[in-house]
This record gives C-alpha cells, sequence and structure tokens, in this order.
C-alpha cells in the first residue's frame, strides 16, 4: 500500500514481467555464443601447441634430442609467439624462452594453465608483465621433457570483455524493461484513474459526466467508449424513470379522481340503489383501466428484462399474419375502415409468436384508433430486398410528426392531439419493447397520404433479423 499506485497495476507487472522474460532470454543467447566463442579459443590454442608439439616431435625422429634442442633455441631467439622448455632427465633446463617449469596442476594428458611473467615492451604498461598462458608437457627421448606453451592473455581479454558486454546488456534491457514498465503504467494508471474518477462522480449522483478518451481506438479506449455509452443508457433509463413518474401521475390522476367521487356519490344516503350500482360499475371499469395500464408496464418490464426469450423459435409468421388479418376484419368493418391484408409466402422469423402477435394488435389498435372513420388499414408481410421479413401496417390516418416520431415509442408518451383519446400511451412502447427483445428494427415511416413528412398516413414496421430455417 505504500508503494506508488502505478508499480501495484497490472500493466507494470506484465511490462516488467516482460522485460524479465526478454532478459533471461538475451541472457542466454549470448551465454550460448560466450561459450561458443571460449570453446573455440581453447579448441585453436590446443590445436596449435599439438601442431607445435608433433613439429617437434618430426625434428626429435630426425635428428634426437639435439636436433630438438637446436629447433627450440632458432624458435625462440627468432622472437616466436610459442613458449617453449626442454629439460633434460635430472631437472636442468636445456633451452626455452621461460625460467623454469611453472607452478600449476597438470592435468592427466599433460595440459596445464599458468601464469607467467614477461618484460614489458616499448609502450606496454609494465604492472601488466604477468600473463595467462596454457601449455601441454610430454616425454621425449630417454627421460628429456619438452613442454609447449600459448600466450593466451588477449583471448582472456577479449572474452572477458565478451562477458562484461554480455552482463551489461543484460542489465540495460532490464532497466530499460523497468523504465518502460513505469511510463507504460503511469499512462496506464492515469488513463484508468480517469475513468474511475468519472465512476465514483457518477456514483455520487452526477450523471453528465464522461470517461475522456484519446481517439487512438486501443482497448482503453474502447472501455472508455462502452462506458459512456452505458452512462448514456443510464442517464437515458433515468429520464424516463422521471418521465414515467409524471406520466402516471399526470395521466392516471383523472381515472382515479373519477373513481373517487363515483364511489363517494354512491356512499352518500340519498343516492338511490341504482345509482349506487351505476357508480360502483363505473368504478369497477375504471379499475380496470387502471389494471390493464399497469398490467401493460409489468409486460413491457418483463420483456425488455429478456424474460420471453426462452421461448424463442424459428416458425413462419405467415399464419400468424394471415389470423391477425381475419381478427381485425371485423373490427374495421364496425368503425368504417377499409382493411387489407398482404402476406407473403415463404419467410421465417426466430422469435416468440406470442409477443411477435402481441406487437401486431398494438399497431392494428393504434391504427384503427387514430383513421378517422372511411379511411384505409393495412396489414402487410413481405421480404425486404436483403431477404430479411418485414411485419408493417400502414394506415392513412393524422400521421406523426417526424420530430416526435422517437419520443412517441417512450412510456406514457401521447402527443397533444391524441389526449382526447382513450389510452394510456403505453401501445408503442410495448411494441418497442418487443421489437427490442427480438433485435427487430423498429420504422415509422409516412403513410400514402403523406408528403415530407406532413399531412396524412403512418406507417409501423417491423424489420425482423434473418434467420435459417429449420429442418
Amino acid at each position: 500500500r505504500q508503494l506508488p499506485s502505478f508499480v501495484r497495476t497490472t500493466a507494470f507487472r506484465l511490462t516488467l514481467l516482460s522485460a524479465a522474460l526478454f532478459a533471461l532470454s538475451s541472457f542466454l543467447i549470448l551465454a550460448f555464443v560466450y561459450a561458443a566463442s571460449a570453446g573455440a579459443a581453447l579448441r585453436r590454442t590446443d590445436a596449435v601447441i599439438n601442431d607445435e608439439l608433433a613439429a617437434v616431435e618430426r625434428r626429435f625422429a630426425e635428428s634426437g634430442i639435439q636436433g630438438v634442442n637446436r629447433y627450440i633455441l632458432q624458435r625462440t631467439v627468432g622472437g616466436s609467439d610459442v613458449l617453449y622448455l626442454l629439460i633434460n632427465p635430472n631437472g636442468r633446463l636445456l633451452s626455452g624462452n621461460l625460467n623454469g617449469m611453472p607452478e600449476a596442476p597438470v592435468s592427466d594428458e599433460g595440459w596445464l594453465d599458468f601464469v607467467y611473467g614477461r618484460s614489458p615492451v616499448d609502450g606496454e604498461d609494465a604492472a601488466r608483465d604477468s600473463r595467462r598462458a596454457r601449455a601441454r608437457a610430454v616425454p621425449i627421448g630417454d627421460g628429456y621433457t619438452v613442454f609447449v606453451g600459448i600466450d593466451i592473455e588477449n583471448e582472456n581479454r577479449l572474452i572477458g570483455r565478451m562477458l562484461r558486454a554480455i552482463l551489461a546488456a543484460s542489465a540495460l534491457v532490464i532497466a530499460l524493461g523497468i523504465f518502460s514498465g513505469v511510463v507504460v503504467s503511469r499512462r496506464f494508471s492515469r488513463r484508468l484513474d480517469a475513468v474511475n474518477m468519472v465512476a465514483r462522480t457518477v456514483m455520487r449522483g452526477d450523471l453528465t459526466r464522461r470517461a475522456p478518451r484519446n481517439g487512438s481506438g486501443d482497448e482503453l479506449d474502447e472501455l472508455s467508449a462502452n462506458f459512456n455509452s452505458m452512462l448514456d443508457r443510464l442517464e437515458e433509463l433515468m429520464h424516463r424513470m422521471r418521465n414515467v413518474g409524471d406520466s402516471i401521475a399526470h395521466d392516471l390522476r383523472s381515472p382515479l379522481t373519477r373513481m373517487r367521487n363515483r364511489m363517494e356519490d354512491a356512499l352518500r344516503a340519498e343516492g338511490d340503489r341504482a345509482s349506487r350500482q351505476a357508480a360502483l360499475e363505473q368504478a369497477m371499469n375504471d379499475s380496470d383501466e387502471l389494471l390493464g395500464v399497469f398490467n401493460a408496464i409489468l409486460s413491457i418490464s418483463r420483456i425488455e428484462a429478456g424474460e420471453r426469450r426462452d421461448s424463442f423459435r424459428v416458425f413462419d409468421p405467415g399464419p400468424l399474419v394471415t389470423d391477425m388479418g381475419e381478427l381485425y376484419e371485423p373490427v374495421c368493418e364496425d368503425s368504417g375502415h377499409d382493411f387489407g391484408v398482404q402476406a407473403e409466402s415463404g419467410l421465417v422469423i426466430r422469435g416468440d409468436p406470442n409477443l411477435v402477435s402481441q406487437a401486431m394488435a398494438n399497431m392494428l389498435d393504434n391504427a384503427v384508433k387514430y383513421t378517422p372513420s372511411g379511411g384505409a388499414v393495412q396489414l402487410r408481410l413481405r421480404r425486404c430486398s436483403d431477404g430479411r421479413a418485414e411485419i408493417s401496417v400502414t394506415d392513412t390516418g393524422p400521421g406523426i410528426p417526424e420530430a416526435d416520431r422517437l419520443r412517441v415509442t417512450q412510456r406514457f408518451v401521447r402527443l397533444e392531439e391524441s389526449r382526447n383519446q382513450p389510452g394510456s400511451g403505453l401501445g408503442l412502447s410495448l411494441v418497442k419493447a418487443i421489437a427490442d427483445i427480438h433485435r427487430a428494427e423498429l420504422l415509422l415511416d409516412d403513410g400514402p397520404g403523406s408528403h415530407d413528412g406532413h399531412g396524412s398516413g403512418l406507417r409501423i414496421a417491423l424489420i425482423f433479423p434473418f434467420a435459417e430455417k429449420t429442418a
């Protein structure tokens, strides 16, 4: 808890882990290069020593021990980089460019690594006269020993610099990884802090705040976009809830007041039995109207919650449209409307047939209610150009202005010109909820008598997503 906030972020830990893995892999690769280089240098040194020993043995085979002595003297006087010693059976040094046999452990094959002193040449630091070498001692002749070595100081220094470079590179990778982790996590933490700040502000009741976006399109920018969309939806729902409360108070006040007045009249002593009976019957009608409103609200809430999604299936809506047409044909005849049905065959949709029937019934009720006598209402099922199924109801009524078409699908929204009509403003809200649960598109267009959004006529259409036929 005492560490900075960005250190505790997942971004910092993942960046640090990635840097550690990269540093480890780099170290292993460079270590392999180091081991291969050191092994190659060692094999090259051993090959030079073995070649020189083979040359000494050939000289011994040609001229004996005296020939070997002359060969070593020639090589050392000529300034060879090879180290030589020729020791007789008594241990006395006969020739060579070393002061004596080095005091170093000898392996079973005669190899030894040692440090020897060499006088510095011009321009060389006197303090660096101790040098490393590798040699091999082999017996030759009757008790003689020949010692051949190679100065490996330069190779050791090169390999040492390589090792230090490997360690420095690994440390640099880790340092850069930590630095990049700090930079990335601080940037990541700042952007998350901004989102968390907006979330805390929203929890305190301010629904107008939105998470900032930088337009990069990365996952945090997408998170902010989704978060803002969620807040937009939440603000819309809260606004709807406030409007619903106002609408309920406004639209239900009148029937409740009428119900109370009638019941009050029925309780008066001077009222006769018949008037009391009529008042109670009217109060029951008012209560049925109120129950219908609340049942519609409950149905919309359940549909929006997705409770009916389990009953979805793929079906042909043609018979459903035909049955609905037969049901509403006499209704339209009684109200003086021309009614027509067109149902194209071979279409399928996925959904709940009962909900689709309820949506069509609400659309037809709306058309019959607002279309004057002598007008026309048509129910139609057709195939769209993209293959989707469309169910529409078209009327020749007054229509809905284009500016109000989105608003009328909200709960309890009724336009002023329809206030004198019976209803609660929930019909199209229920259709909208059914469209949403079916992922269908709800369109409110001009009717056949409308021109540029004015005049008469309204077309309400439900366009369902494409569904495959089932066997």
